[in-house]
Protein backbone atom coordinates (compact mmCIF):
# COMPACT_ATOMS: atom_id res chain seq x y z
CA UNK A 1 0.00 0.00 0.00
CA UNK A 2 1.66 3.01 -1.05
CA UNK A 3 2.41 5.92 1.44
CA UNK A 4 0.20 8.75 1.66
CA UNK A 5 2.22 12.01 0.23
CA UNK A 6 2.34 14.41 3.41
CA UNK A 7 0.28 17.64 3.11
CA UNK A 8 2.11 20.92 1.97
CA UNK A 9 2.91 23.26 4.43
CA UNK A 10 0.68 25.86 2.51
CA UNK A 11 -1.60 25.57 -0.36
CA UNK A 12 -3.21 28.36 -1.86
CA UNK A 13 -6.42 27.66 -4.81
CA UNK A 14 -7.70 30.34 -6.99
CA UNK A 15 -6.81 33.09 -4.37
CA UNK A 16 -7.75 36.03 -5.35
CA UNK A 17 -6.15 39.46 -3.35
CA UNK A 18 -7.80 42.37 -2.21
CA UNK A 19 -11.87 43.41 -2.43
CA UNK A 20 -10.81 42.80 -5.49
CA UNK A 21 -10.42 45.21 -7.67
CA UNK A 22 -7.33 43.36 -8.88
CA UNK A 23 -9.24 40.19 -9.82
CA UNK A 24 -9.18 41.89 -12.97
CA UNK A 25 -5.24 43.08 -12.97
CA UNK A 26 -3.30 39.74 -11.22
CA UNK A 27 -4.93 36.53 -12.26
CA UNK A 28 -5.76 33.96 -9.64
CA UNK A 29 -3.22 32.39 -7.66
CA UNK A 30 -2.43 28.71 -7.49
CA UNK A 31 0.65 27.62 -5.28
CA UNK A 32 1.57 24.47 -3.08
CA UNK A 33 4.82 24.64 -0.67
CA UNK A 34 6.10 21.75 -0.03
CA UNK A 35 7.71 20.66 2.98
CA UNK A 36 11.28 21.46 2.77
CA UNK A 37 10.68 23.93 0.10
CA UNK A 38 11.47 27.66 -0.64
CA UNK A 39 9.47 29.98 -3.24
CA UNK A 40 10.36 33.35 -3.93
CA UNK A 41 6.93 35.26 -5.39
CA UNK A 42 7.34 38.94 -7.21
CA UNK A 43 4.62 41.08 -6.47
CA UNK A 44 4.75 44.51 -7.59
CA UNK A 45 2.13 46.29 -5.63
CA UNK A 46 2.91 46.88 -1.52
CA UNK A 47 -0.88 46.23 -1.13
CA UNK A 48 -0.99 42.77 -3.24
CA UNK A 49 1.95 41.54 -1.07
CA UNK A 50 0.92 42.52 2.42
CA UNK A 51 -2.41 40.81 1.98
CA UNK A 52 -1.38 37.99 0.73
CA UNK A 53 1.04 37.59 3.68
CA UNK A 54 -2.56 38.29 5.37
CA UNK A 55 -3.94 35.89 3.49
CA UNK A 56 -1.42 33.05 3.83
CA UNK A 57 -1.35 33.48 7.82
CA UNK A 58 -5.25 33.16 8.10
CA UNK A 59 -5.49 36.66 9.22
CA UNK A 60 -7.68 37.86 5.78
CA UNK A 61 -10.06 35.82 3.63
CA UNK A 62 -9.02 36.28 0.38
CA UNK A 63 -12.49 36.86 -1.63
CA UNK A 64 -12.16 33.88 -4.20
CA UNK A 65 -10.17 30.70 -3.58
CA UNK A 66 -8.63 29.12 0.03
CA UNK A 67 -5.96 29.13 1.69
CA UNK A 68 -4.55 26.09 3.52
CA UNK A 69 -2.11 25.44 6.21
CA UNK A 70 -0.90 21.88 6.47
CA UNK A 71 -3.98 20.87 4.61
CA UNK A 72 -6.43 22.55 6.93
CA UNK A 73 -8.84 25.55 5.38
CA UNK A 74 -7.83 28.56 7.43
CA UNK A 75 -12.06 29.30 7.46
CA UNK A 76 -12.70 26.30 8.80
CA UNK A 77 -10.53 26.65 11.77
CA UNK A 78 -12.21 27.59 15.28
CA UNK A 79 -10.84 30.28 17.08
CA UNK A 80 -8.19 28.79 19.33
CA UNK A 81 -7.01 26.45 16.80
CA UNK A 82 -5.86 29.51 14.19
CA UNK A 83 -4.08 31.29 17.15
CA UNK A 84 -2.09 27.89 18.10
CA UNK A 85 -1.66 26.91 14.05
CA UNK A 86 -0.35 31.10 13.82
CA UNK A 87 2.13 29.98 16.80
CA UNK A 88 3.72 27.59 14.38
CA UNK A 89 4.74 30.44 11.77
CA UNK A 90 6.98 33.20 11.51
CA UNK A 91 6.85 36.41 9.90
CA UNK A 92 9.59 38.96 8.67
CA UNK A 93 7.73 42.10 8.13
CA UNK A 94 7.83 45.55 9.63
CA UNK A 95 4.32 47.25 9.26
CA UNK A 96 2.49 46.57 13.03
CA UNK A 97 5.22 44.53 14.65
CA UNK A 98 6.64 47.69 16.85
CA UNK A 99 3.53 48.27 19.24
CA UNK A 100 4.35 51.69 20.69
CA UNK A 101 4.23 50.49 24.40
CA UNK A 102 6.88 47.36 23.99
CA UNK A 103 10.67 47.57 23.41
CA UNK A 104 11.81 46.17 20.47
CA UNK A 105 13.36 43.16 22.40
CA UNK A 106 9.97 42.84 24.14
CA UNK A 107 7.77 42.35 20.98
CA UNK A 108 9.96 40.14 19.21
CA UNK A 109 9.83 37.84 22.47
CA UNK A 110 5.64 38.67 22.88
CA UNK A 111 4.79 36.11 19.91
CA UNK A 112 6.88 32.76 21.61
CA UNK A 113 6.11 33.95 25.02
CA UNK A 114 2.14 34.08 24.01
CA UNK A 115 1.84 31.13 22.29
CA UNK A 116 4.54 29.50 25.63
CA UNK A 117 5.91 27.21 23.62
CA UNK A 118 9.46 28.61 25.14
CA UNK A 119 9.92 29.66 28.74
CA UNK A 120 11.42 33.18 28.37
CA UNK A 121 15.05 32.27 29.32
CA UNK A 122 14.79 29.52 26.25
CA UNK A 123 12.91 32.11 23.78
CA UNK A 124 15.60 35.27 25.09
CA UNK A 125 18.68 32.91 24.77
CA UNK A 126 17.35 31.63 21.11
CA UNK A 127 16.42 35.58 20.11
CA UNK A 128 20.21 36.71 21.19
CA UNK A 129 21.78 33.84 19.35
CA UNK A 130 19.73 34.84 16.07
CA UNK A 131 20.58 38.36 16.64
CA UNK A 132 24.36 38.00 16.64
CA UNK A 133 24.18 36.25 13.31
CA UNK A 134 22.05 39.15 11.95
CA UNK A 135 24.80 41.27 13.18
CA UNK A 136 23.80 42.73 16.15
CA UNK A 137 24.96 42.52 19.80
CA UNK A 138 22.28 41.57 21.12
CA UNK A 139 18.25 42.25 20.59
CA UNK A 140 17.53 46.24 20.64
CA UNK A 141 16.52 47.39 23.83
CA UNK A 142 14.86 50.77 22.34
CA UNK A 143 11.58 51.61 21.20
CA UNK A 144 10.83 51.40 17.54
CA UNK A 145 11.05 55.51 16.93
CA UNK A 146 14.83 55.62 18.92
CA UNK A 147 15.79 52.40 17.30
CA UNK A 148 17.94 53.07 13.69
CA UNK A 149 16.10 51.40 10.79
CA UNK A 150 19.23 49.02 9.99
CA UNK A 151 18.80 47.34 13.54
CA UNK A 152 14.88 47.26 13.21
CA UNK A 153 15.42 45.29 9.56
CA UNK A 154 17.57 42.99 11.50
CA UNK A 155 15.16 42.40 14.61
CA UNK A 156 12.39 41.78 12.25
CA UNK A 157 14.31 38.78 10.67
CA UNK A 158 14.90 37.43 14.23
CA UNK A 159 11.25 38.35 15.33
CA UNK A 160 10.67 35.64 12.05
CA UNK A 161 12.82 33.23 12.55
CA UNK A 162 12.37 32.43 16.40
CA UNK A 163 10.94 29.47 17.88
CA UNK A 164 11.59 27.00 14.82
CA UNK A 165 8.21 28.06 12.96
CA UNK A 166 7.16 25.33 10.22
CA UNK A 167 6.22 28.10 7.85
CA UNK A 168 8.33 31.40 7.48
CA UNK A 169 6.30 34.37 5.17
CA UNK A 170 9.17 36.91 4.66
CA UNK A 171 7.47 40.59 3.38
CA UNK A 172 10.17 43.19 4.20
CA UNK A 173 10.33 45.48 1.10
CA UNK A 174 14.04 46.81 2.68
CA UNK A 175 15.42 43.70 2.18
CA UNK A 176 15.26 43.78 -1.58
CA UNK A 177 18.19 46.25 -1.30
CA UNK A 178 20.56 44.97 1.76
CA UNK A 179 22.57 42.43 0.37
CA UNK A 180 24.57 42.27 4.04
CA UNK A 181 21.57 40.18 5.05
CA UNK A 182 21.62 37.99 2.65
CA UNK A 183 24.41 35.04 4.36
CA UNK A 184 22.43 35.15 7.39
CA UNK A 185 18.53 35.15 5.71
CA UNK A 186 19.99 32.13 3.90
CA UNK A 187 21.18 30.37 6.99
CA UNK A 188 17.80 31.21 8.50
CA UNK A 189 16.37 29.79 5.74
CA UNK A 190 17.90 26.45 5.62
CA UNK A 191 17.35 25.96 8.97
CA UNK A 192 13.62 25.87 8.13
CA UNK A 193 14.19 23.45 5.65
CA UNK A 194 16.21 21.55 7.78
CA UNK A 195 13.12 20.98 10.20
CA UNK A 196 11.15 20.55 6.80
CA UNK A 197 9.68 23.47 7.18
CA UNK A 198 8.48 25.78 4.49
CA UNK A 199 9.28 29.64 3.46
CA UNK A 200 7.36 31.92 0.95
CA UNK A 201 9.08 35.21 0.34
CA UNK A 202 7.36 37.52 -1.03
CA UNK A 203 9.57 40.48 -3.07
CA UNK A 204 9.12 43.58 -5.23
CA UNK A 205 11.86 41.68 -7.40
CA UNK A 206 12.73 38.40 -8.09
CA UNK A 207 16.44 39.22 -8.04
CA UNK A 208 16.28 41.11 -4.18
CA UNK A 209 19.45 41.25 -3.15
CA UNK A 210 19.06 39.40 -0.02
CA UNK A 211 16.97 36.35 -1.78
CA UNK A 212 19.92 36.12 -4.24
CA UNK A 213 22.10 33.86 -1.49
CA UNK A 214 19.01 31.87 -1.00
CA UNK A 215 18.22 28.31 -3.23
CA UNK A 216 15.04 28.79 -3.74
CA UNK A 217 12.93 25.74 -5.16
CA UNK A 218 10.34 27.69 -6.97
CA UNK A 219 10.46 31.17 -8.66
CA UNK A 220 7.30 32.83 -9.36
CA UNK A 221 5.96 36.58 -10.45
CA UNK A 222 2.24 37.43 -9.98
CA UNK A 223 0.44 38.79 -13.17
CA UNK A 224 -2.54 38.64 -15.06
CA UNK A 225 -2.23 35.28 -15.33
CA UNK A 226 -1.70 34.42 -11.63
CA UNK A 227 1.59 32.97 -10.36
CA UNK A 228 4.10 32.24 -13.35
CA UNK A 229 7.77 30.64 -13.48
CA UNK A 230 10.87 33.43 -14.69
CA UNK A 231 14.42 33.01 -14.47
CA UNK A 232 16.20 34.88 -11.79
CA UNK A 233 18.54 37.41 -13.30
CA UNK A 234 22.54 37.00 -11.74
Amino acid sequence: MAARAAAPVLSLHGVALGRRRAAARAGLIDLELARGQVAIVEVDSDDDASFLVDVCVGLAEPPAGAARYFDRDWRELSFRARLAARGRIGTVVLTQVWPAHLSIAEAVLAPRLYHTDRTEAQAAAEATALARMFDLPGLPAGRRETTPSGELIRAACVRGFLGSPELVVVQDPALDDIAALGVAMAQAVAAVQDRGGGVLWIAGSASAVAARFVRADLVLRLGEKGLVPVRRSQ
